[in-house]
């Protein structure tokens, strides 16, 4: 089984490259600020969060000038935690986060995290 999801989804290795972790709040706290950042949290052993991965890399080659960081639900759950009291939003996973000098500016989870989504959520914000 474990050949037949590696063949569809790849290892854990090979989803994690590009996407820089946030391992502490302290390191959340500090990208918070950036305008704009998205923060993925994601869960290498979840089928929809493997496919929510692909569409953030899609979305990191077609938008390279937007950072992207991602948070390890499985590895770094304190930190997927604090996220979620910091911002006041329901933890969930797969998840994205669109953030803007400091704020919440929009939010997906598991099927509805797409590149597209990204896209439109970033065009419609004001400058």
């Amino acid at each position: 089984m474990k050949g037949l999801f590696g063949a569809l989804f790849g290892s854990s290795q090979e989803i994690g490259p590009g996407i820089p972790e946030l391992d502490s709040p302290e390191e959340f706290d500090r990208v918070i600020s950036l305008d704009p950042v998205v923060v993925f949290k994601h869960s290498p052993t979840c089928v929809t969060s493997l496919a929510a991965h692909r569409e953030i890399m899609r979305f990191q080659q077609e938008r390279p000038e937007v950072p992207v960081y991602l948070i390890s639900v499985r590895r770094r759950r304190n930190v997927a935690q604090y996220v979620a009291e910091r911002l006041g939003v329901e933890h969930e996973s797969p998840q994205v986060l669109i953030l803007g000098a400091g704020r919440l500016l929009a939010t997906a989870s598991h099927d509805e995290v797409t590149s597209e989504f990204l896209s439109e959520s970033l065009r419609i914000q004001p400058a």
